[in-house]
């Protein structure tokens, strides 16, 4: 059994796609996902499976869809990978980072063209990474108020950010999971 994290986009935002985390997280198990646990309201899943990566993504998408009505896009990682993410961070050292750095998981790799559109969007102070699947921002001004982050999750490519506090959160979670033999 693999332990995995899932990041659900656009859950308990203003009232829309309403996810109860106790309800949501009854569903996972019946749906045969081992102790799903939740993280905070916006939805963020670790548990443990025998099955592979995209079969833990579409039965997540496909249990919210039959219980609650909606299909969120969900990102879905092995907690090895969730890992080596946050150690990816190359703004770990900056201070308050923990709500101005933001983690952009994507279901691929940006294309080479996107880094210069990135460049164009960003304003003074602002800073972005790519490191794999994940790109990494830093917002002094905060995600809400800027134009950057807003422009990334325009892109079309599967996307969900998560600030650095919240994927330190996760990946803690994530850790204390034992994978038994």
């Amino acid at each position: 059994m693999d332990i995995f994290i899932a990041l659900l986009r656009a859950v308990n935002v203003a009232g829309v796609n309403r996810l109860p985390m106790a309800d949501f997280r009854e569903a996972l198990a019946k749906a045969g996902l081992k102790s799903p646990q939740t993280y905070v309201q916006s939805g963020n899943v670790v548990c443990g499976s025998d099955l592979s990566l995209p079969l833990v993504s579409d039965t997540i998408a496909d249990t919210v869809l039959a219980t609650f009505g909606f299909r969120p896009p969900v990102q879905v990682l092995t907690a090895a990978q969730f890992q080596a993410a946050l150690a990816s961070n190359p703004f770990a050292g900056v201070a308050a980072a923990a709500t101005q750095v933001h983690g952009l998981f994507m279901d691929r790799v940006l294309p080479d063209q996107t880094l210069g559109f990135l460049k164009s969007v960003a304003v003074p102070g602002e800073q972005y990474a790519v490191r794999g699947r994940v790109l990494w921002l830093y917002l002094p001004a905060g995600f809400g108020r800027s134009k950057l982050a807003k422009r990334v999750l325009s892109l079309p490519i599967g996307i969900t950010a998560r600030n650095l506090r919240s994927i330190t959160a996760i990946a803690a979670l994530a850790a204390r999971r034992t994978v038994p033999t």
